[in-house]
C-alpha cells in the first residue's frame, strides 16, 4: 500500500483471548496487510491509552496500530502495558510464521490464547518477548494452590488465581534493529519452540501450551522511551501433525 492509512473502525471487543470477529478459516490463513478491509475483519485489539484510559475496538485501534504500505505497524507509550492485537486461530499443536522488526529498545511479543487449564480461564497459554539482545519464553501458574482456601476465596471473588512467570527461560541472541526478521514459533503438544532467521533460539516446556488455541496475539513493547514502534509483515498461521 502507497499511502498510510489509519485504522478507524472496528468491532468492539471483550478481551485477549476471544474478541476477534469470524475470520474464513482460523485453522489455516495468511496475512500481508495490504487489504485494510480483510485486515478489520480479521483482527481485533485492546489497550491503555496515554492517559491510562482502558479502550478498545476503534478508538484503541486508531492509536495503537496503523497499517503503513502494506505493512502493520504497532505502537506502546512509555511504561504503560502494551496494545494486544489478536486473530482468531484454531488447533493445537500449530505453527506461526511471521516477519517483524524492532526498533532500539523495542520489544516483539507473539503468543497464543485459548481455555487455560491452569487457571480455568480463557487467557494467555504460551509466548515470547523478543529483544534485540533476548528471546524470553513466559508462562502462567496459580498464585495460590487449586482447592486451597485462598483460591476457593479468589474464585468466589471471581479474581483470577494467576501468577505471571515474566521470565520462565531466557535465551541470549542478536538481531539488527531497524531490519527484517523471520519468525517461526510452533506449539507441540506442552513445548514452545522459536526460529528465528532460520535458526532454533530457545524451546520451553509450558504448564498450559498443549490446550486448544483459539488467538494468536500480537504486541509491541518498549518503556525505554516515550513512543516506542514495531512492525510485522507476512504472517501465516498453520496446524502441525499431532504429536502421538
Amino acid at each position: 500500500m502507497k499511502r498510510s492509512l489509519s485504522i478507524v473502525a472496528l468491532l468492539l471487543t471483550v478481551g485477549f483471548a476471544n474478541a476477534d470477529p469470524e475470520p474464513s478459516s482460523p485453522s489455516r490463513w495468511r496475512e500481508d496487510f495490504s487489504d485494510e478491509t480483510a485486515f478489520l475483519k480479521h483482527w481485533a485489539s485492546y489497550g491503555w491509552l496515554p492517559d491510562g484510559k482502558v479502550v478498545s475496538g476503534p478508538e484503541n485501534m486508531h492509536r495503537w496500530w496503523q497499517i503503513h504500505d502494506g505493512e502493520l505497524r504497532g505502537q506502546t507509550f512509555g511504561k504503560l502495558h502494551p496494545s494486544g492485537l489478536t486473530r482468531k486461530v484454531s488447533g493445537t499443536d500449530v505453527r506461526a510464521s511471521l516477519r517483524f522488526k524492532l526498533e532500539e529498545g523495542g520489544m516483539a511479543a507473539v503468543g497464543f490464547n485459548g481455555p487455560n487449564p491452569i487457571l480455568e480461564a480463557n487467557f494467555h497459554l504460551a509466548g515470547v518477548h523478543i529483544r534485540p539482545g533476548s528471546i524470553t519464553a513466559w508462562d502462567e501458574e496459580n498464585l495460590h494452590p487449586k482447592g486451597s482456601p485462598e483460591a476457593e476465596a479468589m474464585k468466589k471473588a471471581k479474581q483470577m488465581n494467576r501468577k505471571f512467570i515474566g521470565a520462565a527461560k531466557v535465551e541470549k541472541i542478536t538481531l539488527t534493529t531497524g531490519a527484517w526478521h523471520d519468525l517461526v514459533i510452533e506449539m507441540r503438544g506442552r513445548t514452545i519452540t522459536a526460529f528465528i532467521d532460520g535458526k532454533q533460539v530457545l524451546t520451553y516446556l509450558t504448564n498450559a501450551g498443549d490446550a486448544p488455541k483459539q488467538t494468536l496475539q500480537f504486541a509491541v513493547g518498549g518503556g525505554s522511551r516515550e513512543v516506542v514502534n514495531g512492525w510485522y509483515d507476512d504472517v501465516s498461521f498453520e496446524p502441525l501433525e499431532t504429536t502421538k
